[in-house]
């Protein structure tokens, strides 16, 4: 289930920034939509991660 997205700034080092930008156009996504897919993967990851341990 989404809910409706909030507006967030959020301050990144420079480097960092070109990085998710590079990956963005490589994905043909906007930074905000890579950003969001990074969390999600990363997300995912340490869900599974934590079910693998308590298993």
């Amino acid at each position: 289930m989404e809910t409706q997205a909030k507006n967030y700034s959020l301050r990144i080092e420079r480097d960092l920034k070109e990085w998710v930008k590079a990956r963005a156009q490589s994905n043909n996504r906007s930074m905000n939509a890579e950003i969001g897919f990074i969390l999600k993967e990363k997300r995912m990851q340490e869900e599974e991660e934590q079910q693998k341990k308590a298993a």
